[in-house]
């Protein structure tokens, strides 16, 4: 059982389609202004999305905060943009550039932004990532290291990304965005976590294939509810609703996000609001 305060929900959507190197249709007109341009030419799109959320944020900062990012395909794009230019000019690819196109740059980028000196982590749980990421900076947070955490959860799909995506499965939403929520040490919440695996063929309202979510408010009430099929793969999305609904609940209420992997891997997290 974890405690925490809820301080901040905010997320940012973009257009999936963009050219390698293309502003994504969507980002906000203050962008450029909150993020700059020094670097660019070591940041991909999903590097530019965390770091425009949590620098947008304004509150008292301290270095020992911890940030936590949830991706399945993270800096995937720099990592594409390194070998298309390497093919376009015909050569070899230098180790220099490596340090600032690994899948994990985003969560470097973002800690030295803000002098953060806490945990810091980039994990892919796969359809699972929404609550293991969840889990990952409460755990943090309970153990006394960080009084301040960062979750960030979701994707840009660049070209191949998006190709990849959708050749698991062609008819779901790929929407690019982030979720950014702000947490701390407090009692404003409870959160209870559970994970299992259970038989693919009996996973209770989810479909036989495909990825899917569940958001409801109540516990208990995730076993009648029905899937969230079009908030896509992205776990952005479910991780924004499901956040905003923890903001609307009044004391004792509570709400349950689960998640299920095609391989019958199941986690779930129900979050009670306290009594004042």
């Amino acid at each position: 059982m974890f405690k925490f305060s809820l301080d901040r929900v905010a997320m940012c959507a973009v257009d999936p389609e963009q050219s390698p190197g293309e502003a994504p249709a969507g980002a906000p007109e203050d962008f450029h202004l909150v993020v700059g341009t020094a670097g660019d030419q070591f940041r991909d799109w999903f590097t530019r999305l965390c770091l425009y959320l949590v620098l947008q944020d304004e509150y008292e900062r301290e270095s020992g905060e911890t940030v936590i990012i949830g991706t399945e395909y993270g800096n995937f794009g720099a990592m594409a943009g390194l070998q298309r230019t390497a093919a376009a000019k015909g050569r070899l690819m230098s180790a220099q550039y490596f340090p600032n196109a690994l899948t994990s740059s985003a969560s470097a980028f973002v800690n030295l932004a803000i002098g953060a000196t806490g945990r810091n982590m980039t994990l892919n749980a796969a359809q699972l990532t929404p609550v293991v990421t969840l889990w990952q900076v409460l755990a943090a947070l309970g153990k006394g290291s960080s009084s301040t955490g960062h979750l960030l959860i979701g994707d840009v799909y660049s070209p191949e990304a998006l190709g990849d995506a959708r050749r698991e499965d062609a008819d779901l939403p790929c929407e690019s965005g982030v979720t950014h929520a702000r947490l701390s040490t407090g009692d404003a919440y409870s959160a209870r976590f559970d994970f299992w695996q259970e038989d693919a063929a009996s996973a209770g309202p989810f479909p036989a294939s495909g990825r899917a979510w569940v958001v409801a408010p109540g516990e208990g009430v995730v076993q009648t509810a029905e899937p969230k099929e079009h908030l896509g793969r992205n776990g952005a999305f479910i991780t924004a609703e499901f956040l905003r609904m923890l903001q609307g609940l009044g004391p004792g209420g509570s709400a349950v996000v689960e998640c299920r992997a095609t391989s019958g891997k199941r986690a779930s997290v129900t979050v009670t609001k306290r009594s004042s």
